[in-house]
Order: C-alpha cells, then structure tokens, then sequence
C-alpha cells in the first residue's frame, strides 16, 4: 500500500502508475491518512462503486455495534428518543 500527500496529486502519472501497479493509494494531509483511491476497470464503475458503498455501510454498522456494545442504551432512552421524534413536526 502506498502512500502520498494531497499535495502530490498534481504529479498525475506517479499518481495512475501506483494505481495500475498497487490497485490502491492512501492520500495523506498533514502526515494523516484521510482517503483512499482505487484502481478500476473502465466498464465496471458501477460495480466497483457498489463495492465500496458495501464495504462502508459493513464498517459503519460494525462501528455502531461496538460503540453501543461500550456504551449501551437503556430501554427507557430509547422510548424517550422515540418520543422525542414524534413530537418533532
């Protein structure tokens, strides 16, 4: 896996041979990771895109899992959420 500072975007062709090469490259601002790129197949946009959305929605609900696993919620507040929002207009 490689990396490589936002600033160095503009260096295109490092930037499409890493690609073709590694399939992947974490972009860095500050020394911190904050995106990722992939390689892809032209004719596979869709699928590939799709792909990741899963991926993303998988880590947020196993996120969200462990948060509540630390930190679990009372019946009680659940309903009093509820009943926030259906106050709300």
């Amino acid at each position: 896996m490689s990396y490589m500072a936002v600033k160095d975007l503009k260096k295109t062709r490092v930037v499409r041979e890493t690609l073709e090469r590694e399939g992947e490259l974490v972009l860095t601002r500050d020394g911190r990771p904050f995106a990722v790129m992939f390689g892809i197949e032209p004719d596979s946009i869709e699928e590939s895109l799709s792909e990741i959305r899963r991926a993303l929605f998988s880590s947020a609900v196993r996120q969200a899992r462990r948060r509540s696993a630390k930190n679990p919620v009372s019946v009680d507040e659940i309903q009093t959420e509820i009943e926030s929002a259906r106050r709300e207009p």
